[in-house]
């Protein structure tokens, strides 16, 4: 089963004696969001489980901006409807797994060292190499040259991750302020669709309480 992203906000409703189609409703999002040419984000649907391995599966609308997600699902629950969203940060399963490249790659560049320098240089010169080495590929690794989804990888990775992050990806207003951006953005675009189809069948619209998320860690 897929590992759920990490939380950082969250918002959500259930409107009585209301039932539209998620699927229509989905599509008026994607046309909403897509209005307001959000740089960088992507749309596109996932399936979540809606408990264990065999339980059946949910469907969600998914807006992807480099490591944060939004997963916005839309559901009919006894006579109302309920409609939320997360916003969360993707990380990977297998930063373990590529922990062991780090060795390997080390081993790599002594080889080839030992082979250049010989013995004693060699050595030396692959103390100073194997750093140079790692900060070319985590330089390649921000700027996107080695895939989309190279740097959810690299975070990934106990203690590497970090030190990447803090070299490469230091957390800045800048960062917060567009993570806050992209925040608002959705948000906005689904309340819009809520009030569109609340407007047409008669329903209240939403109070001002009512539409306030339940912040996380969006600012750590």
């Amino acid at each position: 089963m897929a590992r759920m992203p990490d939380a950082l906000s969250h918002w959500h409703t259930l409107l009585e004696g209301f039932q539209t189609s998620p699927l229509e409703f989905y599509g008026a999002v994607e046309e909403a969001l897509h209005r307001r040419e959000i740089p960088n984000a992507a749309t596109l649907r996932v399936d979540w489980k809606e408990g264990g391995i065999l339980s059946a599966r949910r469907e969600y609308l998914r807006v992807a901006r480099g490591r944060l997600v939004f997963d916005i699902c839309a559901a009919p629950f006894g006579t109302g409807f309920f409609f939320s969203w997360w916003l969360a940060e993707r990380s990977s399963s297998l930063g373990l797994l590529l922990l062991f490249l780090i060795p390997i790659l080390a081993l790599v560049v002594l080889a080839v060292c030992l082979k250049v320098f010989g013995a004693f240089l060699g050595f030396l010169a692959a103390i100073v190499l194997f750093p140079a080495v790692l900060w070319f590929l985590g330089k390649l690794v921000r700027d996107g040259a080695l895939g989309s989804d190279t740097e959810d990888l690299v975070i990934s990775i106990p203690l590497i991750g970090r030190f990447y992050e803090w070299v490469f990806a230091p957390n800045t207003w800048y960062k917060m302020d567009t993570a806050l951006m992209f925040q608002e953005a959705v948000r906005k675009a689904v309340l819009e669709v809520i009030d569109r189809l609340t407007s047409t069948k008669g329903i209240r619209a939403l109070s001002e309480l009512e539409r306030k998320p339940i912040m996380r860690e969006l600012t750590r």
